[in-house]
């Protein structure tokens, strides 16, 4: 990172809570960039912009359907179900899911770039889904759903037990919520350090890190049961943001053009610093199942 970033007093604090008005203008200030941009990075069929899952053969397709798969895995997913994608994204992997795994689906977001890119997705492969710009603290849904997912989501939720009660509110009984999440692992590793605030920086000062412990308890206080708790090597994080790296080396003049020099070096910059970061021992991937008691 360059050492004359000084980040922002904003940036330096973790947890600090918005209204659902502030949380889509500080988190658009990442998304509302140009579709062709997040996709020439991400590459693959999906566009997942998550940690996925590698073979030593995978590409970037396949390592995404890995990762949807032990999403889809988890959660039990069957024909004819009906989930809903928090922070969907341009709807990658809610579009695979629907067409996978024969189910119907909703998506959130808060970006109107994403929602566009999502409903084009969608209406090319024929699925039952739609995707709507909605943050989490204003949806209401006409039925129950049968599954609640993130993908590297709740770091951008302030009142996370707020959020779990939600999705509480929104499933069946019987139903499931999983999350998948970076944890730091001892709460002593909470603190903003100059890579964590240039991170929090990139994404409107909306990041809310925590350990695994406070995000069972916080589960367990919305009324779940904690079922599944899957961790994935941090080496999978590291080679799909190698993967991204290398199509940013690739496609340099097409991203500039895209966005401009300035946000190429910072997002540039933004992926190197997450890679020095998991290369150390203070966070942990983990995938959270948990169910609704019937």
């Amino acid at each position: 990172m360059p050492g004359r970033y000084v980040p922002p007093p904003e940036a330096r604090t973790l947890y600090q809570a918005f209204t659902p008005e502030e949380d889509q203008a500080r988190t658009n200030l990442h998304y509302e960039q140009p579709v062709e941009f997040f996709y020439l990075i991400t590459g693959g069929r999906w566009n997942v912009y998550s940690a996925n899952l590698w073979t030593a053969s995978a590409d970037e397709t396949s390592s995404q359907e890995a990762k949807l798969d032990l999403l889809a895995g988890i959660l039990g997913l069957r024909e004819g179900q009906r989930i809903l994608d928090v922070g969907c994204g341009w709807g990658g992997p809610l579009t695979y899911l629907c067409e996978r795994y024969g189910v119907r689906g909703v998506g959130l977001t808060l970006s109107p770039a994403q929602q566009a890119a999502a409903t084009e997705r969608i209406t090319r492969h024929g699925v039952d889904a739609q995707v709507i710009v909605r943050h989490w603290r204003e949806y209401a849904a006409d039925e129950p759903f049968d599954a609640v997912f993130t993908d590297e989501v709740i770091v951008h939720f302030q009142d996370l037990g707020g959020f779990f009660a939600r999705v509480n509110g929104l499933l069946r009984a019987g139903g499931w919520m999983l999350n998948k999440e970076l944890h730091f692992v001892h709460e002593r590793y909470a603190t903003v350090t100059r890579a964590m605030a240039f991170v929090n920086d990139i994404y409107g000062s909306t990041g809310n890190y925590r350990t695994l412990a406070d995000e069972l308890r916080l589960a367990n206080g919305a009324g779940f049961d904690v079922a599944v708790v899957h961790q994935i090597a941090r080496e999978h994080y590291q080679r799909t943001l190698d993967r991204w790296l290398a199509n940013m080396r690739a496609h340099r003049e097409r991203l500039v053009a895209l966005s401009g020099p300035d946000h190429y070096r910072r997002f540039r910059t933004y992926l190197k610093v997450v890679r020095g970061v998991l290369g150390g021992e203070t966070m942990t991937l983990d995938v959270v199942g948990s169910r609704k008691p019937t």
